[in-house]
């Protein structure tokens, strides 16, 4: 498995002098069964009250920018497009709010601009419009190429859209391609999860996130599992898929870096990884998350109340002494371990978490070298008890 000492490349360390932006678009073609993120399906038509929506964005932004005033002292180096289905709106709208951010803040002058284009929406006239704004990474919510697969997780399926995805990603405008590909879909074979990866490998994506379908509470798909009318996620088949990739996707010159993703060395979503390493960032729109400032919030999962309200949020101070667990310890890359437990623990929890990361050691189940920790392979299947273990702890 390559790692980041293989490649020269330094482990992951506290950075507390960035943020990072995410910008929620509540809307997309049809909700999907098994979705827990908030969304609302609208057709293929564009939502009547885009234009009010970021409206609302841009309200959001200006008042947590006053809210926040450490924020200014801060750069940000990643905004990210998510939802719902961002592909959807306008590349005016998104040009728009993108205007804003950069007139409101310090970017990083090689800021991170990543959007989630599903597969209805792709062709090459729209990367070069998002290349021409600035984006400069996208990801495609694959999931699956598979007509009864796609019909089993209720997503829209164009199948000339389907067919021309390697074509249309071989040839992006926009190099850095990533893609989501899920697993354990009751009706799609292992053999058919490995077809669709082999062939988004045979034209060297630079990014892969692989998940296991779930039960999400909920969900469409939970309900009609709980109502015996569909069948369960294949977990046999998970398990398998899961113990597979990493040494699989390593011959290809992938590094796992965290459970479920994939990448060439250094192109990581810098953006994903600040949840991760516990680094602010600002939440934008309905049903967004955001962490400033030691406080997390979220706004409401309701588009309409949103706009009457968008800057009227739930706050809570966070918690590093259980939530480090459930973040940082899911990288399968190497970390600053001590940087990261002495920089937001308190000296009690410090001294637990190091206590419990010497029994993994001695377990071998990680290795610690110079401050520096990573997970081995072996932890991998256990790894959310070994993760329960040190929120015991908290």
């Amino acid at each position: 498995m390559v790692t980041n000492k293989q490649r020269n490349l330094p482990p992951w360390q506290v950075r507390n002098n960035h943020f990072g932006i995410y910008v929620h678009y509540p809307y997309c073609f049809q909700k999907c069964d098994y979705c827990d993120f908030y969304s609302e399906g609208i057709g293929k038509d564009p939502a009547k009250n885009e234009h009010d929506l970021f409206d609302a964005f841009i309200k959001e932004i200006l008042d947590k920018k006053q809210l926040f005033t450490d924020l200014k002292h801060k750069t940000c180096d990643t905004i990210f497009f998510g939802g719902g289905t961002p592909s959807k709106a306008s590349v005016q709208s998104i040009e728009r709010i993108l205007g804003t951010i950069r007139k409101e803040f310090q970017l990083e002058s090689e800021i991170e601009i990543s959007i989630e284009v599903n597969p209805e929406d792709l062709d090459r006239n729209l990367l070069l419009d998002y290349a021409s704004i600035g984006i400069n990474r996208v990801n495609i919510g694959v999931q699956t190429t598979k007509e009864n697969g796609l019909n089993f997780l209720g997503r829209h399926y164009d199948k000339e859209k389907y067919k021309s995805l390697p074509e249309v990603l071989s040839n992006s405008p926009i190099p850095r391609v990533g893609i989501d590909l899920m697993y354990g879909i009751p009706g799609v074979s292992l053999e058919d999860f490995y077809l669709d990866l082999n062939t988004f490998l045979s034209i060297n994506l630079p990014h892969l996130s692989l998940y296991s379908l779930t039960l999400e509470k909920g969900t469409q798909y939970s309900r009609n599992v709980k109502d015996s009318k569909k069948a369960p996620p294949k977990e046999e088949e998970q398990i398998k898929i899961l113990s597979e990739l990493p040494s699989f996707l390593a011959s290809y010159g992938y590094e796992w870096y965290e459970v479920s993703n994939y990448s060439k060395p250094g192109l990581e979503s810098q953006h994903n990884l600040k949840y991760w390493t516990y680094e602010p960032y600002l939440g934008v729109g309905p049903g967004a998350h955001g962490f400033l400032d030691g406080k997390r919030y979220g706004n409401p999962r309701n588009t309409n109340l949103y706009l009457r309200e968008p800057t009227k949020v739930k706050w809570e101070n966070a918690d590093p002494n259980s939530e480090l667990a459930l973040t940082l310890f899911r990288l399968f890359s190497p970390f600053l371990y001590k940087e990261f437990i002495e920089t937001y623990l308190s000296p009690k929890y410090q001294a637990e978490y190091l206590k419990r990361i010497k029994e993994w050691e001695k377990r071998g189940l990680c290795t610690i070298q110079n401050s520096v920790f990573q997970w081995k392979k072996e932890a991998l299947l256990s790894l959310d008890d070994l993760i329960l273990e040190l929120i015991s702890e908290a």
